[in-house]
Formats: structure tokens, sequence, C-alpha cells
């Protein structure tokens, strides 16, 4: 069975994912520019209703493509558990570290115009404990339910650290104490993310359908198109659907949007399967564009986690008109300069990351490292 990733389809997922990314950059955007920018979004009532929901079928994207990425790995090159964990936490940290501290300062200058700001935290330890929590991805895990990430997107992570963990104990442990120690995670993180993890796991199996069956080439095409639209459909299904479920955990928790996750992930699902059989001719398309695909793929992270901290501070520390397009735009540019410099870093930092984690664990853990 063949298990490498077809070129095409490492070149679209990278495609998939910055625009996934440049989506939840938008809603933020709008989110911080409402005020000054009242009329647009008013004459423009399609990035009110539409942009908040589609944000969320953006992180479902994130969960199915973390999935099917995490299958590939473990299929082809991370077989040892110490291998797998030494990975996640270099793909992790070389990014999440950087963006708390530029959180943490992002947090102090906006307390240097707005002393009171934070007064809502009550005790002085609160916000060093959600950015502790926002460091180990707890924040929304269920047994420590008060805390809340210090940088909102990073929500998402709590999740995504849960489900990478899930996967190493199906993949690594074996008999009854994977069934013990699964237990102990759902205990731990709790009904949201039990609830959402099929949108993870469906990427996760959708890698390996891709592998054993291929549809043929005009098929594949009719089908990416469909699944491509019903996709950018499922935000209507939230929209449509405002009852609020008490029991979850994330943003703007409703029925719809719980309907809208499981949708958007079948369908974007379908949209990698029937994109793979068909990703030899596609790559004849994009080839030309490797270079600029792969830069921008590689700033996906970095742009999901700066952002929100970034906006915050060009929001109050407003220079110029601050309505005028020009604010707007210059707003745009000072996030994407940081994210293609400060961003670039991290991504090639990885490396550096992964030889830290393995040395620091062979000297905490001589025989448990060399068996990994």
């Amino acid at each position: 069975m063949k298990l490498a990733m077809k070129n095409g389809t490492s070149l679209y997922l990278d495609i998939v994912r910055f625009s996934a990314a440049l989506v939840v950059f938008l809603e933020h955007l709008r989110a911080h520019t409402k005020h000054g920018f009242a009329a647009f979004w008013r004459l423009h009532s399609f990035w009110r209703d539409y942009l908040n929901p589609l944000s969320l079928t953006a992180v479902m994207v994130f969960f199915v493509l973390s999935g099917y990425v995490i299958a590939h790995v473990l299929a082809t090159r991370e077989k040892t558990p110490l291998d797998y964990a030494a990975s996640r936490f270099a793909r992790l940290y070389s990014v999440v570290l950087p963006a708390l501290l530029l959180t943490a300062v992002a947090n102090y200058l906006l307390a240097l115009k707005y002393p009171h700001a934070f007064d809502s935290y009550g005790a002085p330890g609160a916000m060093f404990l959600d950015y502790v929590g926002t460091a180990l991805f707890t924040s929304h895990f269920w047994l420590w339910s008060d805390l809340e990430p210090a940088n909102a997107p990073f929500w998402s992570l709590s999740f995504e650290a849960a489900f990478y963990v899930g996967i190493a104990l199906i993949v690594f442990v074996r008999g009854r104490a994977r069934v013990l120690s699964l237990f102990a995670l759902c205990l731990i993180a709790g009904p949201t993310m039990l609830l959402l993890a099929p949108t993870w796991l469906i990427g996760y199996g959708v890698y390996h359908a891709s592998q054993r069956r291929q549809l043929s080439a005009p098929l594949a095409i009719m089908l990416w198109l469909a699944s491509s639209a019903l996709l950018f459909l499922c935000p209507l299904i939230e929209i449509h659907f405002r009852q609020p479920i008490e029991l979850l955990r994330m943003p703007d928790a409703t029925l719809g949007g719980l309907l809208a996750s499981y949708a958007a992930a079948l369908c974007f699902a379908a949209n990698i399967f029937t994109f793979n059989a068909f990703a030899e001719g596609a790559e004849i398309v994009l080839r030309p564009f490797t270079n600029a695909i792969r830069w921008l793929g590689s700033l996906t992270f970095a742009l999901y986690l700066f952002h929100e901290p970034l906006l915050s501070v060009i929001t109050v520390y407003s220079v110029g008109v601050p309505s005028s397009a020009l604010k707007m735009f210059a707003s745009v540019g000072v996030v994407f300069f940081i994210v293609a410099t400060l961003g670039r870093t991290c991504e090639l930092s990885k490396g550096a990351y992964k030889k830290w984690f393995l040395r620091t664990l062979h000297r905490a853990m001589p025989r448990a490292a060399d068996a990994g």
C-alpha cells in the first residue's frame, strides 16, 4: 500500500490551511473594526451574518486537516512514541511560546492605556493561571472550566492537544492500559471534546481511506466541486439553529454550531478524498506556484495565533483617522509583516525545539529515551 502523500495533495492542503487561517483573521478583524468601520460592515451584511460562523467552519477544517496529517506521519515516519511526542512538541511550542509572549506584551500595552481593562480577572494570580492553562493546552478541559485562553484562538489548541494524546494512546498503548488511559483522558477533557472528536477522527480515517481506494478523475472532480460548495453552505446551519448549548465550552456554542461542525467535517473530508484522486493533474497547475504556496502554508500557524493580540494593540493605539480605509489596510499590513518575519522564524525553529525536547528527555529518563 502506498503511504506517501501526493505532492499535489500536499500543495492543496497548504492552500486550504492558509485560507482557513485567513478566514479566522478576517472575522477577528471585523470584530476589532466594527465600530470604526460601522458603515462598511452595515453595508456588507455578509461579513456580519456569515463570517463568524464561517470562522467556526475554518476551525473544523483545521481539525480534519490535523487528523489527516497525523495519520500520515504515524503511517510513514513517526513510528515510536518518542518520535511522535518530540514532533508534536516542536510543532506546537515553536509558535505557541512566541505567541504567548506576544500576548503578554500586548496585554501589558493595553493595561497601560486602560488600567482597569483586566479587573474582571479579580485576584492578581488569575491571569497568570490563564497563561499557564493556555501554555499547557488545558484552558478548555472540563476540570478546569474557569480558565479562559489568554489569546482567544488558543481555544482550539486544547482540543488539538487532547486529540493528539488520544490517538497516541490508541496507536501506542495496548490492552487494559489503553482503555484506562483513554477513559481518564475523556474524563479530564470533558463532553465538548468528546462531541467534537469525530471531526478530527474523520480526517484520520479519510487518509487511510484515500490510500485504499481512489475514484475516477471525472467523478472525483464533480464530487470535489460539490463538496467545496457544500462546505461554504455549512455556516448557514449555524445561522438557522441558534439554540444555545450550555454544556459546550466553545465560542458561540449552539445546536447549529455543533451540527455545522459535523457537516463541515464531513464535507471537507470528502473534499480531500476526492481531490486526492486527481492530485497528479492538479499538481501540473499548482507546480509553478510551489514556492509561494509552501511559504504561505508555513505562515498558517503564526497567522492563527499572532493576529488577535496584534489587532488588539493596533485598535487601541490608533494612529491617524480610525475609520479610514488606509488605517484598516495599514492594520492588515502590520499583522502580515510580523507574521511573515517572526512567524517564519518560528517555523524554521522547529528542528531546534525537537532537539531540545529529545536532549532534555534523554537526561531526565535515559532508559525511556533510549527505548524510544
